[in-house]
């Protein structure tokens, strides 16, 4: 029993820290690169798009919210919506 709680409780913190490394950033698109597949921010802000995932419609000036996880020194974009 005591196993099986240490188990479960392990595994929520696994869960918890996986949440903590998401970020997001919301702003405007500056650039998109479809030859590296990312999109540079107006802050700064670069991220990359994963491989089944396109830079096509990302026009400069759109406003997004992106949600990514830095993985490798890259922050790999998880999700991104259009901001309200």
């Amino acid at each position: 029993m005591n196993k099986l709680l240490l188990a479960s409780c392990a595994l929520g913190f696994l869960g918890v820290a996986s949440l903590a490394n998401a970020a997001e950033v919301a702003g405007r698109v500056m650039t998109t690169d479809p030859a590296s597949n990312t999109i540079v921010m107006e802050d700064g802000t670069v991220l990359q798009l994963p491989e089944n995932q396109t830079v096509e419609g990302l026009a400069p000036g759109t406003e997004i919210i992106v949600t990514f996880d830095e993985q490798d020194g890259k922050n790999m974009v998880t999700g991104i919506k259009p901001a309200s």
